[in-house]
């Protein structure tokens, strides 16, 4: 029993606190209290009559109040006494406050207070999680141990892992629980190898639930590595369908053969998904990385492992299997042959074949097939007529002739020359060699219709030419042997890009050759100085006189077009041809800036416009997504390239058909006519300024 004091001169109140008993159950214990009062000394102290007031409150609760008599002359009086029930924290523990109050009332001594605490014993409460004992893998054995509080405690456990719902593991466990979590549990994380195990532990004693539950959260845990992702096999599939026809099993042909890789019976394990493939030709850095993907060209003979694994929506890696493949040596055909007159019959051709295939085995046998046939021509005729003689054929045995003479089937008269083309074919690619045979070798002929044959059977030229078969020479210098006009003297009429022109010569080209200067017909004039190198000059002069001169170097690169211009329409040769900087060069194209909701189109290219040496504007490129009304502003031109008068030029609509486009003196470039806001073309618009 623990006694507080407190006093009014020589009189005394005491408080006497004793902690009587507990209960575990109920978390509380039952207090007695006594008030008392005293004095020092033997003088007597009195209150009669009921006007004393006495006040007790223990733990925040008045316990009592009463207006007791006393009397006193040293000796301790009780004025009451009690017992009450005080309950304890959730933790068991328990302090209370002690509050005393007694007003004597009898003129004498004052009020008396007392204000203090007392400190009850600790209960036992609940249970709490002590440690997790284990390697923390789904299907392994686990214990979860349990700080008890008292020995009478028993205890009933849950768990829960990966957010699962709350697995029961049973009552009346004492210090410990084993168990063993399911690997079915990692369904609930199907994206991740690791999570948390979160348990539960409420407390009994006997049948009564101790304190509250218990919970120890955030255990790390994971899904072992044995739950991974897993396929049956590979399917290989040739794509290219001739090597496929061909060549069965795991055998694949080089440089022709492209593997498609199929994964069978891929799945993830406990509820992951597959979410990645790979399959690699082992030390030929080839890989696949999806289901149905193909390798590609294998540029390689031989055995070689294709291995692959996939891998599953938690990062997990399958076992690798592997599969061997039989990649059969490939090479495109070669082909090469000559042909002579033979001596017996000189309109009978003979032909020297040398011709290899890739011979293909498989299972002992060679399954390419080497096929040979020859079409031919008089010299100067498109028109081809195959031959079927003995020099063509199917070799299904053989895949090499080495030599190998044969003679053609046709009659091809020996005053006439023959282009003859030779194709080699196997089962899948093939080559073509052709070469000439020249009529039969004489010194000198001439015909019915007085052609003259030097070295050779006289055929080309009209009546009274002179066919020679080697060069002509006059005061023992070689006479000009190349033509450089058609037969009249006159520039060969042609169309080409003026870029691959590099012989020398003269041409009449047509205006819309690629890379013509100015764009309109004119002579062009090549000069190469050497017949072993690409340089070469190019000179293009119009019909009305502009002039173009340019270079090709000996590194093989057109220089820029240099412009030669006329000042004057004078033919005063003080003022015929001078170079005039400002305009020898034509402007660079430029973006135009569009207005009113207007935007380049990039499929179709910028709208763009240049100028000419000679002063004339061009305008290109399309536009799409603006405003159609009429006099809309689409973009203004800047000086220099302005029309002296309005001009209304045609363009196409989004449906090819014609609209038109104002150009003002000002600049000014506006919707007129027709004009849709889907797609609007200016190309080959041009005005001269």
């Amino acid at each position: 029993m623990t006694k507080f004091i407190n006093s009014s001169g020589p009189l005394h109140l005491n408080i006497y606190i004793e902690q009587v008993s507990q209960d575990i159950a109920n978390n509380s214990s039952r207090v007695s209290w006594r008030a008392t009062v005293d004095r020092d000394g033997a003088y007597r102290t009195w209150t009669y009559g009921n006007i004393s007031n006495l006040s007790v409150w223990l733990n925040g609760s008045s316990v009592h109040s009463s207006h007791p008599d006393y009397d006193t002359s040293g000796e301790e009086v009780s004025l009451a006494s009690g017992e009450v029930t005080i309950p304890h924290n959730s933790d068991g523990t328990k302090t209370f406050s002690v509050w005393a109050s007694f007003d004597p009332n009898n003129g004498v001594h004052g009020n008396i207070t007392i204000s203090t605490k007392y400190t009850l014993s600790s209960l036992p409460r609940s249970s709490a999680v002590a440690g997790l004992d284990g390697d923390r893998n789904l299907g392994s054995r686990h214990t979860i141990r349990i700080d008890r509080k008292a020995s009478a405690f028993t205890h009933q456990v849950w768990y829960r892992v990966f957010g699962s719902d709350w697995i029961d593991l049973g009552k009346n466990h004492t210090t410990s629980v084993s168990f063993t979590p399911s690997l079915d549990l990692a369904r609930y994380l199907p994206k991740s190898s690791s999570g948390v195990m979160d348990i539960c532990v409420r407390t009994y004693n006997g049948t009564i639930q101790i304190g509250s539950d218990v919970y120890s959260n955030g255990w790390y845990f994971k899904i072992p590595d044995s739950v991974k992702p897993t396929f049956t096999g590979l399917s290989l599939t040739d794509m290219n369908t001739a090597a496929r026809q061909l060549l069965s099993g795991n055998d694949f042909l080089q440089i022709i053969s492209d593997i498609q890789v199929n994964f069978n019976n891929a799945s993830g394990a406990y509820g992951s998904t597959i979410t990645g493939y790979r399959a690699e030709i082992v030390n030929k850095k080839m890989v696949v990385t999806k289901n149905g993907g193909s390798f590609g060209i294998m540029n390689f003979s031989g055995l070689a492992t294709i291995r692959a694994y996939v891998v599953d929506s938690r990062g997990k890696q399958s076992d690798t299997k592997d599969i061997t493949i039989n990649v059969i040596e490939y090479y495109a055909p070669s082909f090469s042959f000559s042909a002579l007159r033979t001596r017996g019959n000189p309109n009978t051709l003979q032909v020297l074949r040398n011709a290899r295939i890739a011979p293909i085995m498989q299972s002992g046998k060679q399954r390419n097939v080497m096929s040979l046939t020859f079409k031919v021509a008089q010299m100067g005729n498109e028109n081809f007529t195959a031959d079927n003689g003995s020099a063509s054929g199917n070799f299904t045995s053989v895949h090499t002739l080495t030599n190998s003479a044969a003679n053609m089937g046709g009659n091809y008269p020996s005053n006439k020359t023959f282009v003859i083309i030779g194709k080699l074919e196997d089962k899948f690619t093939s080559v073509e060699f052709s070469t000439t045979v020249a009529t039969e070798s004489v010194v000198m002929s001439y015909d019915k219709n007085g052609r003259v044959g030097i070295g050779k059977v006289a055929e080309f030229g009209k009546p009274g030419s002179l066919d020679v078969l080697g060069d002509i020479y006059s005061g023992n210098k070689p006479i000009q042997q190349y033509q450089l006009t058609d037969g009249n003297g006159c520039g060969k009429i042609i169309k080409q890009d003026f870029n691959n022109m590099k012989d020398t010569g003269f041409w009449w080209i047509d205006g819309s050759s690629p890379n013509n200067p100015f764009g309109a017909w004119g002579m062009l004039e090549v000069f190469r100085p050497n017949p072993n190198s690409q340089e070469c000059i190019q000179r293009f002069t119009t019909s009305v006189g502009y002039m173009a001169v340019r270079e090709n170097g000996f590194d093989n690169n057109w220089r820029p077009w240099r412009y030669l211009v006329q000042q004057s329409k004078s033919t005063n040769n003080s003022d015929y041809v001078a170079l005039l900087k400002s305009e020898s060069n034509p402007t660079a194209w430029q973006n135009a800036n569009l207005q009113n909701g207007w935007g380049h189109h990039r499929d179709y290219g910028n709208v763009q416009f240049s100028k000419t040496f000679d002063g004339i504007v061009y305008l290109k490129g399309t536009c799409r997504n603006g405003t159609t009304n009429r006099e809309t502003l689409l973009f203004n031109l800047p000086e220099g390239f302005r029309p002296t008068t309005s001009l209304f030029k045609s363009v196409l609509n989004n449906d090819f058909n014609h609209a038109v486009i104002g150009i003002y003196p000002s600049g000014n470039v506006v919707v007129k006519h027709n004009v849709d806001s889907k797609w609007l073309n200016l190309d080959n618009v041009s005005f001269k300024i």
